[in-house]
């Protein structure tokens, strides 16, 4: 039962349920003592610097997809900072290597370029294992994908100027998707491995889903491990926070159509859920059942014909006012919003142990105008 106070809640607001996010974390504390790997925030998926502390107590450090999130993970959570890109510039170089542990170019001519200034620099690798289910714009294993190098690529002359290989290949997959691509790895690239100290075998791992075979991840992870004589590194970003949070928003008109009854909220699909136009997927709603008799669209507060979320059933009409909780609302939300059409962006909020509400930020017009360069 959600202890979330609605009635005195300004909406929307992101709400991080502290005690869901400690749950995560001591599954991943579970890895992390049943195999020596090193485990990651991928700030990708969550970046709340008010929970960072916490989150720190069981994580070693960070990973980062650009000098940005480097930076926040350096000055903010501590431990280890590992990045990738696509493509660094000689800018980006001149910032990172001053805070960087770890860090896994896109090719070899960014390796010969930058990889001497770290002292561990590595290779990503497509392993042209194709194991994503949702949408091939998620797999980096689709035809003509960007990321990594190919097999060919790492000739002895190259393997002895990297510490580690960067294999991130999952999205939201399953123990049997992790195996699976540990095994890959081992029949393909067993040189490679014999080569390195460290094989980053990326996010995608969704190992705090119920479904999820802990024991099978456990068991392929030391097993990589102790035939190649490498340490593991896992930079999970949705699994920490996985089902830990919501996302609340409030009806602000009921528009009737001929066969359908259409709820405008004050949050949006676009701007607050892209990954639901994105994947696309159809969140869940607390209260929503197809038994109840009231369905609704629920819509976003934007002029894009397409800002719909989807459809729910209520055992009550909804009116103004009432309140719509998203859950699972913590992963690759907050840190994706926009402010299209002069959206307000929702507040950011922890729920803690106790069922105490904070909010960390609030955001204004002022956010707004600085991001088109109005004010100073």
């Amino acid at each position: 039962m959600v202890r979330l106070p609605i009635d005195r809640m300004a909406t929307p607001a992101y709400v991080a349920d502290v005690a869901a996010i400690k749950h995560n974390l001591s599954v991943a504390a579970r890895i992390k003592q049943e195999t020596g790997c090193t485990m990651l925030l991928a700030t990708k998926a969550f970046a709340m610097p008010a929970l960072f502390p916490m989150m720190a107590e069981v994580l070693d450090g960070t990973t980062a997809s650009g000098l940005y999130e480097a930076r926040l993970g350096h000055e903010h959570f501590g431990g280890e900072v590992h990045a990738y890109s696509p493509a660094f510039t000689a800018k980006d170089m001149d910032a990172l290597a001053k805070i960087c542990d770890h860090i896994s170019f896109n090719s070899v001519a960014q390796l010969e370029a930058f990889g001497g200034r770290f002292a561990h620099a590595g290779l990503r690798v497509n392993p042209r294992l194709s194991l994503v289910r949702t949408n091939s714009i998620y797999d980096p294993s689709a035809a003509n994908s960007r990321f990594g190098v190919e097999y060919d690529a790492l000739t002895p002359e190259v393997l002895k100027r990297i510490s580690y290989l960067h294999v991130h290949n999952l999205c939201e997959n399953h123990s049997d998707a992790s195996v699976a691509l540990i095994e890959h790895m081992m029949r393909t690239l067993p040189h490679a491995l014999d080569a390195v100290d460290y094989v980053n075998i990326g996010g995608g791992h969704y190992f705090t889903h119920p479904d999820y075979d802990i024991g099978a991840l456990c068991h392929a992870v030391r097993h990589l491990q102790q035939t190649h004589g490498v340490r593991v590194i896992i930079e999970s970003g949705a699994a920490h926070v996985y089902d830990a949070g919501y996302l609340v928003a409030r009806v602000v008109d009921v528009v009737q159509r001929s066969d359908v009854a259409i709820a405008v909220l004050d949050v949006s699909a676009t701007c607050h859920m892209p990954d639901v136009l994105e994947v696309p997927y159809r969140p869940h709603v607390i209260g929503d059942d197809e038994a109840h008799p009231h369905a609704y669209i629920l819509a976003g507060n934007t002029c894009l014909t397409g800002d719909v979320i989807g459809t729910y059933h209520f055992a009550k009409q909804l009116k103004v006012g009432d309140a719509i909780i998203f859950t699972d609302m913590m992963q690759y939300s907050f840190v994706k919003n926009t402010t299209f059409n002069g959206m307000p962006l929702p507040d950011l909020a922890i729920l803690d142990e106790a069922g105490d509400y904070h909010v960390v930020k609030s955001f204004g017009y002022e956010d707004f105008a600085r991001k088109l360069c109005i004010l100073p």
